[in-house]
């Protein structure tokens, strides 16, 4: 497994501002209202209803665009 050579291992991840569009969607998020970065093997969520902006990490702004629940702005 290789690191990433341009940030540490321990480092926060890149993070996008996102806006659900679709009526709701379940997301780990943390006490400060942003997603966790661990979001792929989570058990527990939060329901965030449409238009909410939030920020989360890159790749699950990507990965909720994918499916279009949510516009990465």
């Amino acid at each position: 497994m290789t690191e990433d050579a341009t940030r540490p291992a321990t480092a926060t991840p890149e993070m996008a501002t996102i806006v659900i569009t679709v009526d709701h969607v379940y997301l780990p998020l943390a006490a400060d209202g942003t997603a966790r970065a661990e979001w792929k093997d989570v058990e527990e969520t939060t329901r965030v209803a449409k238009r909410t902006r939030l920020k989360v990490p890159a790749d699950l702004a990507l990965e909720l665009s994918k499916r279009d629940q949510a516009e990465i702005v």
